[in-house]
């Protein structure tokens, strides 16, 4: 009798005891199973974050790109006005440049008569003047034959520029001749300070062939 009640006795610890392991495993179950929903909570979440976040770069990127469009259209477009401004500026200077050419020209015409009539008075009075005016006619302070110094500058100035302008333009027909040979072969037989510019441009002249051939492609 007191064996049988010590084997319930027993039975029932061991019981109380699986229910409490039971309960301690069941409580664990739950909390790990509340964590995963907080999760899965978090996650859907965050997902929906991260759809809204793609969406809003989405937008972003579409409209940077419209404004980086915008700003080289812009660009271009004022590029394009400068050109238009700076064509405008030279073709005024050009025309201001013909007529002052076309002054200096008549200038230089009314200079050479008027020198002529110099020495046909001159002339006229060494042949059929008087010796008083002759005499009068030595004295004067000028050299009858010479330009006037005024003049003479003037025009060695302006004989300077046009030659330094012409010199500049046969360079650069030089360098242009040359880059534009087969293989740039004429280079080396440019002067030194020019095989320089004829090098960069036959290196121009590439890169606008190639990007050419680029754009038919």
């Amino acid at each position: 009798m007191g064996t049988e009640e010590t084997e319930t006795e027993k039975t029932r610890n061991e019981l109380a005891a699986l229910e409490q392991e039971f309960q301690r495993a069941r409580q664990a179950a739950e909390e790990s199973q509340a964590a995963l929903s907080a999760l899965d909570e978090q996650r859907r979440e965050r997902e929906g974050r991260l759809a809204l976040a793609l969406r809003a770069q989405q937008d972003f990127e579409g409209r940077l790109e419209e404004k980086r469009a915008e700003l080289a259209r812009a660009e271009a477009e004022a590029a394009l006005e400068a050109l238009k401004n700076a064509l405008r500026d030279r073709d005024v200077a050009a025309d201001a440049f013909a007529s002052a050419a076309q002054s200096v020209i008549t200038r230089l015409e009314d200079f050479e008569t008027a020198h002529e009539g110099v020495e046909e008075a001159w002339q006229a009075i060494l042949l059929r003047g008087t010796a008083e005016a002759r005499a009068a006619a030595a004295e004067l302070p000028d050299d009858l034959d010479a330009h006037p110094g005024v003049f003479a500058e003037a025009l060695t100035t302006l004989i300077e520029i046009v030659t330094q302008r012409a010199d500049h333009d046969l360079e650069r027909d030089l360098v242009e001749a040359a880059a534009r040979s087969p293989m740039g072969h004429d280079i080396s037989r440019l002067p030194t300070h020019l095989q320089g510019l004829a090098r960069a441009r036959y290196a121009a002249i590439g890169r606008e062939a190639r990007r050419s051939q680029s754009n038919d492609e």
